[in-house]
């Protein structure tokens, strides 16, 4: 699986490679099939030295017969940006790849097509 990680506005620290590295990373690629999937994120400070509200993670998954998957949250610090992507993506991955099974067998059980009769 390929990962692509940068910082807009912002330096990529160790400490914040790693926590993407474990709490993010890790979590997708279980529903990575192949190696030709590929993770995209960005850590954006909106506003710079402002402050508020302003610490986005943005993540695009694309895996091979599937479309892209693209979530984007914001949040007042990098972590908690990286937490609610990382639940939000599991939930969007985990629907995309139930409709792909779902569109293979146009909605059928794999064994209906066994017990058809050919005319």
């Amino acid at each position: 699986m390929k990962v692509q990680l940068r910082g807009v506005h912002l330096g990529l620290t160790d400490n914040l490679k790693q926590y993407v590295d474990t709490h993010l990373v890790a979590h997708i690629e279980r529903f990575a099939e192949d190696e030709a999937s590929e993770i995209e994120i960005a850590l954006v400070d909106i506003n710079g030295p402002k402050g508020g509200v302003d610490k986005e993670c943005r993540v695009t998954v694309r895996m091979p017969g599937m479309e892209s998957v693209h979530v984007t949250e914001t949040s007042e610090t990098l972590f908690q940006a990286i937490d609610a992507t990382r639940d939000r993506l599991e939930k969007a991955l985990k629907r995309a790849l139930e409709r792909r099974r779902q569109v293979k067998t146009n909605g059928l059980p794999y064994d209906l097509n066994a017990d058809a009769t050919n005319y």
